[in-house]
């Protein structure tokens, strides 16, 4: 397989139910750590199993690509037997949540990665229009997932989806998704529930940050999100 990130990205952000046959595969600032809260839920049903941090790869109920033998992979990758989903989200929101979230508290992993590609050191204030041109300059392999390109990071070239869902419209796509993955459970209220660790409500902020070069400069680096999710330029 010819992917563009890193395999350790592959690893961490795959998940695949043997038993219920699908894989989801999460979209850094997508409404992954929801998504993992209500599958993780479901499928320890009748366990007394507990994930207090669903981050944590180690812990998941889940079974990462790497415990698989590569043709067992390559058939569930290609099966249409596995329901196959993910979700994605706005670019502008995605990428102001992002600068919010892990970019402004300079505690962050990606942070790190950032002012290092910046040639800056630790504690040094990035500016948005600084991370939106720095993160527009990289290839999607030098893309940290949390701002990679998302047609890149969820391998769409590779994989034939059964349903891309969206952050915007999550209880409705959430539902449609589980009425697929566990027939016959109960619906959970998809809604209740908002398991981001920081909630940035970064929607309501767009007109705060972006200037009219900085939408063309992401509207042209990310136009494969914009096109094949279709959302608004």
């Amino acid at each position: 397989m010819n992917i563009e990130k890193p395999i350790h990205d592959l690893y961490s952000h795959t998940y695949i139910s043997l038993k219920n046959k699908y894989l989801f595969h999460s979209v850094g600032k997508a409404a992954n750590s929801t998504v993992k809260y209500f599958l993780y839920a479901e499928e320890s049903r009748g366990t007394r199993l507990k994930y207090d941090n669903v981050h944590d790869r180690r812990a998941s109920p889940l079974v990462s690509p790497f415990q698989l033998p590569s043709s067992c992979l390559f058939d569930i990758f290609s099966s249409e037997e596995y329901f196959k989903f993910t979700f994605v989200r706005n670019p502008y929101s995605r990428l102001l949540s992002c600068y919010l979230d892990r970019i402004i508290p300079k505690r962050s992993t990606p942070y790190k990665e950032l002012v290092k590609y910046l040639g800056r050191d630790i504690g040094y204030d990035v500016s948005f229009s600084e991370f939106i041109e720095a993160v527009c300059s990289q290839s999607n392999y030098e893309q940290n997932n949390h701002w990679r390109l998302q047609y890149a990071d969820a391998m769409c070239d590779i994989l034939k989806y059964s349903y891309i869902g969206k952050q915007e419209v999550f209880s409705e796509s959430m539902s449609d998704i589980w009425g697929n993955i566990f027939p016959g459970s109960i619906v959970p209220d998809f809604g209740s529930k908002n398991m981001s660790p920081s909630k940035t409500n970064s929607a309501s902020k767009v007109a705060n940050y972006w200037t009219n070069d900085l939408r063309r400069m992401v509207a042209k680096r990310y136009e494969k999100d914009f096109l094949n999710f279709n959302y608004s330029f």
